[in-house]
């Protein structure tokens, strides 16, 4: 019985977080042209990484596209795209997960 109380305890919280606006961790997946060497995304990533709230981020040359992880109480995917476009590789965002 004691083994079932934490994860309902758990999964009790988790709904009360998401209802009174608690911050969520959100995935965004986005386009991203301009990019032309292996530096490239280094440099995406840096910058991605640098912006209040954003956790990871991973930049792939090959498929031209940047999937970050990001608070949204501190950070939306418009504004990692508009970051991410100011440093001259344009992005726009694909999806979420």
């Amino acid at each position: 019985m004691k083994k079932m109380i934490l994860p309902a305890i758990l999964v009790s919280m988790t709904v009360i977080c998401a209802q009174n606006g608690v911050a969520q961790e959100q995935t965004v997946m986005m386009h991203v042209s301009g990019m032309t060497c292996a530096t490239c995304p280094i440099s995406i990533r840096h910058r991605a990484l640098q912006l209040t709230g954003v956790h990871t981020a991973m930049v792939n040359l090959d498929t031209a596209s940047a999937t970050v992880t990001y608070e949204d109480s501190k950070q939306s995917a418009q504004e990692i795209a508009q970051a991410i476009t100011k440093l001259g590789y344009p992005a726009s965002i694909a999806g979420t997960k």
